[in-house]
């Protein structure tokens, strides 16, 4: 792994041992853990990341041995098509500080760390109450050095994630995989032609077309968990902030009485 440049943050044995199990995942799971922990920060955008994935894994099998990962040739390509332009080098030092581990091999969360870079390094911030200390305001291109805050935002899910939330997103990763699998089933009969080839194409084609039905009626019940939670969570600050003020006036309230007290006790005679 690579040494941690800022100090005040500690990459833990823990941080890694789950960033390494995540990355051993198929790229559906890793867009789905993505998806949890960024639910709220990518609003209406979140279907870009199962669009990303499907792409990501479609180009690693194109170009290389395994639809799992790409090397840093392929994530430059990748990265080049489907993001921001950059130059060579931009490129390269992009890739290469994500690549925790060092082992020449992208996987997609790690992909999914640099294309939305900005994103959270403004969740970071915005949590910790502090002023960003990389630029911001731009597209990220050439921000390096900032793995670790990338990786802390990752492995930290936001407030107002319900279950119910979470159900959803577990729903439309496992409904994704059974769609995955029954295309590369047909892909595989198509390519040996014939009659059943034949068949196998036109369900093809109609599996494409229901596609996007699915995907609606999943992003109803998504958006539907979304409003819940993000009400629910609104309730609760309101709920924590009269909390807050009953305290407060209670705080100010034993103040007084005790300063009256204290007052009182100057004109007490002594007996």
């Amino acid at each position: 792994m690579a040494e941690v440049e800022d100090q005040r943050l500690v990459r833990t044995d823990t941080t890694v041992d789950r960033f390494s199990e995540l990355c051993l995942k198929d790229a559906t799971d890793q867009a789905e853990f993505f998806l949890k922990s960024f639910i709220f920060a990518l609003g209406d955008s979140w279907k870009e990341v199962p669009a990303l994935c499907s792409e990501f894994t479609k180009h690693a099998k194109a170009t290389g041995p395994s639809d799992r990962y790409m090397s840093h040739i392929q994530a430059a390509d990748f990265l080049q098509k489907n993001d921001i332009t950059r130059t060579g080098l931009e490129r390269r030092r992009e890739i290469e500080d994500i690549d925790f581990n060092h082992d020449g091999k992208i996987v997609f969360v790690e992909y999914l760390l640099m294309h939305y870079k900005v994103m959270i390094l403004r969740e970071f911030y915005s949590r910790h109450q502090k002023e960003p200390e990389e630029d911001l305001t731009g597209t990220g291109v050439g921000l390096v050095g900032v793995g670790d805050k990338l990786l802390e935002e990752l492995f930290t899910m936001p407030h107002g994630l319900s279950p119910q939330l979470e159900a959803a997103l577990e729903e439309f990763t496992a409904d994704k995989k059974k769609r995955e699998e029954k295309v590369k089933t047909l892909e595989d009969k198509a390519a040996k032609g014939g009659v059943l080839g034949m068949a196998a194409k036109n369900e093809l084609i109609i599996l494409n077309q229901a596609d996007t039905t699915e995907l609606n009626r999943i992003e109803l019940t998504l958006n539907a968990a979304k409003r819940k939670a993000a009400k629910q969570s609104g309730e609760e600050a309101v709920t924590k902030a009269k909390e807050a003020e009953e305290k407060a006036k209670k705080e100010e309230h034993a103040r007084r009485r005790a300063t009256m007290k204290q007052r009182a006790s100057i004109f007490e005679k002594p007996k």
